[in-house]
C-alpha cells in the first residue's frame, strides 16, 4: 500500500513539476512587458523592422510616384526605436490594466517636408505637391505601424473592451503569473510527502522522485514535439515577417529558460537514481 501511494504521489509530482516549467517559461515571456513603461523589442527584431520598412517604402514609391530616397531619409533607427517604445507602453497598459491605451502613431510631419519636396522637384504646384505629400505619407505610416504592431489594432480593442467587461484582465494576468509559485510548493509538498512515507530510509524516496523528474522532462519534450508539429511559425512567417520576428524573440525568451529547467531535471533524475543504487557502507565495529 506504501509504494502504491508512493508512485502516486510521484505522478502527481511529474505533472505539477512538468506545470512549473511551463508556467516559469510563460512568465519569463510576459513579465518584462509588465514592467513600468514596458519592454521594447530587441536590436535585432528593431534592425529587422528597418529594412522591412525600408523594402516597403521601395514598393510604395513607384505606386505614389515618390523618390524612395527622400522617405528612406526620413526613416532612421531612432524612429524605430521610438515607435517599439510606443508599442512597449501599449502592450503594458494591456499586461497591467487590461485596457488599451492609444495605439502607437507615426508624426507624418517630416516625411510630408520631405515628399512635398520632392514632388515640387517634379513640376508640381505647392498645392499639388502638398496633396499629393500627404497621402503617400499617410501610406508609409500606416505600413510603419503594421511592421512595428502586426495586429488589427480595432479588433484588439474591441475584444479587449468585451473580456475587460466580464473579467479584471489584469488581475487574471497577475494571477496566472502566480501558478508557478503555487506548482513549486505543490512540488515541494508532495516530495515531502513522499519522503515522510519513506521516513526509515530516506534513500527509498529517490527513486520516486528522480523518476517524477525523468517523467517530467518527457512530458515537456512530448509538448515541445506536438508545439513544432503544430505549424503555428510556419504559419506566423507567411502572415507577417515583422510579427515572425517578434514572435520568435518572445519564443527564444521562453524556450531558453525551459530547456535549462529540463537539463536540471535530468541531472537530478540521474543523481537520484545514481544515490539510491549505491551499496550500503559496512558499519564499523
Amino acid at each position: 500500500m506504501k509504494k502504491v501511494l508512493c508512485w502516486l504521489l510521484a505522478l502527481l509530482l511529474t505533472g505539477f513539476l512538468a506545470l512549473f516549467g511551463a508556467s516559469f517559461a510563460a512568465a519569463r515571456v510576459v513579465e518584462p512587458g509588465m514592467k513600468e513603461g514596458g519592454t521594447a523589442a530587441s536590436d535585432s527584431v528593431q534592425q529587422m523592422e528597418l529594412r522591412l520598412i525600408r523594402e516597403k517604402i521601395e514598393e510604395l514609391a513607384p505606386i505614389y510616384e515618390f523618390s524612395a530616397d527622400a522617405a528612406l531619409n526620413c526613416v532612421t533607427p531612432e524612429l524605430v526605436a521610438e515607435m517599439n517604445q510606443q508599442t512597449a507602453l501599449w502592450w503594458n497598459s494591456i499586461l497591467v490594466n487590461g485596457e488599451t491605451t492609444d495605439a502607437p502613431s507615426f508624426d507624418t510631419q517630416n516625411l510630408v517636408a520631405a515628399l512635398a519636396e520632392d514632388y515640387a522637384g517634379r513640376g508640381l504646384s505647392a498645392e499639388n505637391a502638398e496633396l499629393r505629400a500627404t497621402e503617400a505619407a499617410n501610406a508609409v505610416g500606416e505600413s510603419i505601424l503594421r511592421i512595428v504592431l502586426p495586429l488589427r489594432l480595432p479588433l484588439v480593442g474591441k475584444g479587449l473592451t468585451e473580456a475587460s467587461s466580464r473579467v479584471d484582465l489584469g488581475n487574471v494576468i497577475r494571477f496566472l503569473l502566480g501558478i508557478r509559485w503555487a506548482a513549486l510548493a505543490l512540488c515541494a509538498l508532495l516530495a515531502g510527502l513522499i519522503a515522510l512515507l519513506e521516513s526509515r530510509n530516506l534513500r527509498l524516496c529517490l527513486p520516486y522522485i528522480g523518476s517524477a523528474m525523468g517523467a517530467s522532462v518527457l512530458v515537456i519534450a512530448a509538448g515541445c514535439v506536438l508545439y513544432a508539429l503544430t505549424g503555428v511559425d510556419t504559419l506566423i512567417a507567411g502572415a507577417s515577417p515583422s510579427l515572425s520576428a517578434q514572435y520568435g524573440s518572445l519564443l527564444n525568451s521562453a524556450v531558453i529558460p525551459l530547456f535549462v529547467y529540463a537539463a536540471l531535471l535530468l541531472a537530478g533524475c540521474a543523481a537520484c537514481l545514481i544515490l539510491c543504487r549505491r551499496p550500503h557502507e559496512p558499519k564499523a565495529d
